[in-house]
């Protein structure tokens, strides 16, 4: 059997809610001959009348109504998965939104991001990933993953990038019985042995090569896996880290650790957001890029 013009399926559920050609035509933007002639077609390809006059109306036969009901399916679908798929719609949007975030995202970013999607699209979910740097650009690329965010260098091809804040290196040391300003001299930075975090990767290389440059040596006391450890390991030891400062201020309150400004110059750090070039143009990717840029972004840092 020759396969019909698929317009055919705007025509019969026309026919079946307006029970008239003329009104089915006007409704499709065509003139009522050709809605008679497709309906011929129709007719002659099923080998049904498909509908017949019932008085006033046009009533569709058993095998018009068993048509009429797949025709629904089809263009639900259709209008769902097709036609809909340059449309978003926040407020009802149940769709994951997938992210790659270090420790420190999950514990300093993720809150603020869950609250600003929280309010704006009530449906959807926000679903936190953790990846080995190196798998980032292919889950990026598979759509595995929707963004990464975090202190990340060049990552591959078809990568698109949005600096969202930056911000500077600070220290922590054990607290006193009172909260104080603290200064330290380079000379006790490095004679102090230091708390370091896998997951502070980036801190640590950028600690230790402008400590190779000044001629001296970062001494590693401990080497956690657990960012969250890092607090209460300084806060119980003589030993020290150097960390984002949003962070060390959250370390303040968790545990009894003062915050100083490093006696070295280093490089802030700045935070992106990636995405793959396959979801540029995707609409609800969009949104859901500008809502984290709205959320992190500098500005918004102002506002806590």
């Amino acid at each position: 059997m020759q396969t019909p013009d698929l317009n055919f399926l705007y025509v019969l559920q026309a026919l079946d809610e307006e029970r008239s050609v003329s009104r089915a035509a006007d409704r499709l933007g065509l003139t009522q001959p050709a809605v008679s002639h497709a309906l011929g077609k129709l007719r002659t390809l099923f080998g049904d009348d498909l509908f017949v006059r019932a008085g006033s109306v046009m009533a569709p036969t058993p095998v018009g109504e068993r048509l009429v009901e797949g025709v629904g399916h089809v263009l639900t679908v259709v209008q769902e998965e097709i036609w809909s798929a340059k449309a978003f719609d926040a407020a009802t949007t149940k769709r994951v939104f997938s992210v790659c975030l270090s420790d420190m995202g999950v514990i300093v970013l993720l809150p603020r991001l869950l609250a600003a999607l929280c309010e704006r699209a009530p449906n959807a979910v926000l679903k936190p990933i953790q990846l080995p740097s190196l798998e980032l650009a292919s889950a990026l690329q598979d759509g595995a993953l929707d963004l990464a965010i975090g202190y990340l260098g060049r990552m591959g091809e078809n990568l698109h990038q949005q600096p969202l804040f930056r911000r500077s290196l600070v220290g922590i040391v054990k607290g006193g019985t009172t909260r104080r300003k603290i200064r330290m001299t380079l000379d006790e930075f490095v004679a102090r042995k230091h708390v370091v975090a896998g997951t502070l990767a980036l801190t640590n290389q950028l600690l230790e090569k402008e400590l190779r440059r000044l001629g001296a040596k970062l001494k590693v006391g401990i080497d956690v896996p657990y960012l969250l450890a890092v607090p209460s390991l300084v806060a119980t030891s003589d030993c020290i880290a150097a960390v984002p400062d949003e962070l060390a201020e959250l370390f303040a309150r968790l545990a009894n650790v003062n915050v100083f400004s490093l006696p070295i110059a280093l490089p802030d750090l700045t935070v992106q957001q990636f995405w793959h070039a396959r979801h540029h143009n995707d609409a609800g990717h969009r949104w859901f890029r500008r809502l984290v840029s709205e959320t992190l972004g500098q500005s918004s840092w102002g506002s806590r």
